[in-house]
């Protein structure tokens, strides 16, 4: 009889921490670029953005956290690594991690598309990443595509609640190959 009480209060505690809320870092960097970056932008037209997550993570782009941000550059695949239980959950299409809300949203700042392929100038919004063994840090990646070539990067470091702790941005130039 012990040890089925002692399962049962086991598979409750389990159950319990189990369902902690995460929260939807995307939402939280796409409103902070709309509320902090996006009225300094040097943008003259809409900025373009995408319908769904999984439309606007980076697929090329490596990962990577800027020396502005944490005082030296951290890399995906060394440093850093997906927050892999949030990606799995967005590929569920009922999850409310998967849409954006863009309602309060500037309609003359910002044109919602349904692709990935949407033109210039362009926000792009990166999946969570965290530094190995450590879950109570998060860094999301914005990146304002203005044109093929040239970009500025934003990283933004949030916590485990959604808060943002810090941000930076870095110019970059993107040269490609043909």
């Amino acid at each position: 009889m012990q040890k089925i009480v002692l399962l049962i209060i086991f598979f409750i505690s389990v159950k319990s921490y189990g369902q902690i809320e995460i929260p939807f870092f995307e939402q939280i960097a796409f409103d902070f670029y709309k509320e902090s970056i996006a009225g300094k932008s040097q943008f003259r037209k809409k900025i373009k953005v995408a319908k769904y997550t999984v439309d606007i993570h980076p697929e090329i782009v490596t990962f990577q956290v800027h020396e502005c941000l944490e005082g030296k550059t951290l890399s995906e695949g060394k440093e850093l690594e997906i927050f892999q239980i949030y990606a799995l959950e967005q590929m569920d299409f009922d999850s409310p991690t998967h849409s954006i809300n863009y309602e309060e949203s500037d309609k003359e700042k910002f044109r919602i598309k349904n692709t990935n392929n949407y033109g210039f100038p362009r926000i792009k919004i990166s999946i969570p990443y965290s530094k190995i063994d450590d879950y109570k840090n998060f860094y999301v990646n914005i990146i304002e595509e203005i044109d093929r070539k040239n970009s500025i990067t934003y990283y933004l470091k949030i916590d485990d609640k959604g808060t943002i702790l810090n941000w930076c941005k870095n110019k970059t130039e993107l040269v490609t190959i043909k």
